[in-house]
């Protein structure tokens, strides 16, 4: 067994499938023995299965077993690969498998171990289940994804979370509340009810004409954009297996540079220099002098140093949603090991599938400049947050800018985290 998949090292890891303790890599994620042999007996027996409600039953440790259609939907929504199954299995394992022949027993497996021998691999120990699979050449699928097919990969799934995401941000919903109870409330993106009432545009946020911003139209879209990544990041089930501390801490890293992709991204192109928000409200490099320097000189950044690759990349919203994903899962956040050993993992796994999916659009030498210049965008982003947030302090130090109570929590702390701190 490698040191990777060993059981003292598993325990930094959750399962993705049910929150449990996850044994080591199976298929691709970390999960637990009982979600691994699910997921294969699924697919060996070909297994149909029908769930009773709206498809959206919850699936953790304790009632995992309650809803298979939803569990195994599950399975294949935070990445587990069906074509790392070993096909040459039986469908419920070794422990009544009849005898191969010895010629078979001998036989080098496809990782170039011998299946014989005092160090091999035990024969009910997938070598698969042991790291991490590597790219595979045919990801989800190709352009587009079947947003329709039941074994969706997590870049459709990351697609379809930023839609709702987009469809929420042009609504009217904005509620008052806390840090914390932002955190630990339901996730209101994965609710079908919540987004069928909330999730559609309002008659406001469409451009009709364009007008300058101002200072109250940053406190608006600024608060907007920051709610929608508290809830953001609450659809990702690595998140959520997270202690309330390093949520926080992930969150806060990530205040200045989520909400910068999210504004540009969303932006029409009204050339290069200018960022248009979806009431018509846009500001360019002209001079503000009623803002702080810093501001200032964040706001040229994000012109330069993302709104322009962005344009000169033309990134489908499929590449978007993965890069948004890569850089809100960023374990150079002031998190606990364990946790950024999730996180990192995580965000692996998608720029992993980010490169893969790059790699079926276009000619191999195109993808790898594509995804050079996409991933050293993070460097760029990572150098313009430290500054934003240096300028935040001061302007709070100053009084230049009249936060909400939300935004002092997000960037400075809450009273949850001191009580936290203060325990330790």
């Amino acid at each position: 067994m490698t040191p990777q998949s060993s059981p003292s090292s598993s325990r930094d890891h959750v399962c993705l499938i049910c929150q449990d303790f996850a044994s080591g890599y199976h298929y691709g994620v970390p999960s637990c023995v009982g979600c691994k042999t699910f997921f294969r007996r699924t697919i060996m027996k070909k297994q149909k299965y029908i769930c009773q409600f709206e498809g959206n039953c919850p699936v953790d440790k304790s009632i995992r077993c309650a809803c298979r259609y939803c569990r195994f939907e599950k399975c294949l929504s935070v990445g587990m690969d069906r074509n790392a199954l070993q096909q040459s299995r039986d469908p419920i394992g070794y422990t009544k498998r009849t005898r191969r022949p010895k010629k078979e027993m001998k036989s080098t497996s496809s990782d170039g171990s011998s299946d014989e021998g005092a160090n091999s691999t035990p024969p009910s120990v997938s070598p698969l289940q042991l790291s991490p699979p590597p790219i595979s050449p045919t990801p989800c699928s190709v352009t587009p994804l079947p947003v329709k097919s039941t074994r969706r990969c997590i870049l459709q799934t990351l697609a379809d979370r930023e839609k709702s995401a987009n469809d929420l941000r042009l609504s009217d919903y904005l509620p008052l509340r806390s840090l914390h109870e932002a955190l630990c409330s339901k996730a209101l993106l994965t609710d079908p009810m919540f987004m069928s009432q909330w999730g559609h545009p309002s008659e406001r946020h469409q451009i009709f004409d364009l007008r300058f911003v101002t200072q109250q139209d940053y406190h608006y879209w600024h608060e907007r954009d920051w709610f929608l990544l508290t809830e953001y990041a609450k659809t990702f089930d690595v998140f959520e297996a997270l202690d309330y501390q390093d949520k926080a801490e992930l969150v806060r890293h990530a205040a200045i540079t989520v909400p910068v992709l999210v504004q540009v991204w969303n932006s029409p192109d009204y050339g290069p220099d200018t960022i248009v928000f979806p009431d018509g409200s846009y500001f360019d490099k002209t001079p503000e002098p009623t803002r702080p320097a810093g501001l200032n000189r964040k706001k040229f950044q994000m012109l330069d140093l993302v709104l322009k690759p962005f344009r000169d990349l033309q990134l489908d919203a499929v590449e978007f949603a993965a890069f948004k994903a890569v850089t809100f899962l960023n374990p150079d956040a002031d998190i606990t090991l364990p946790a950024r050993k999730l996180i990192n993992n995580e965000r692996v796994r998608i720029t992993k599938q980010l490169y893969a999916y790059m790699a079926t659009k276009d000619d191999m030498d195109t993808a790898i400049e594509r995804f050079a210049r996409l991933v050293l965008m993070g460097t760029s982003m990572s150098k313009m947050a430290c500054e934003s947030k240096e300028a935040v302090w001061i302007a709070d130090f100053f009084e230049n800018i009249g936060f909400s109570s939300f935004a002092r929590q997000l960037f400075f702390g809450d009273e949850m985290e001191e009580r936290v701190v203060h325990k330790l």
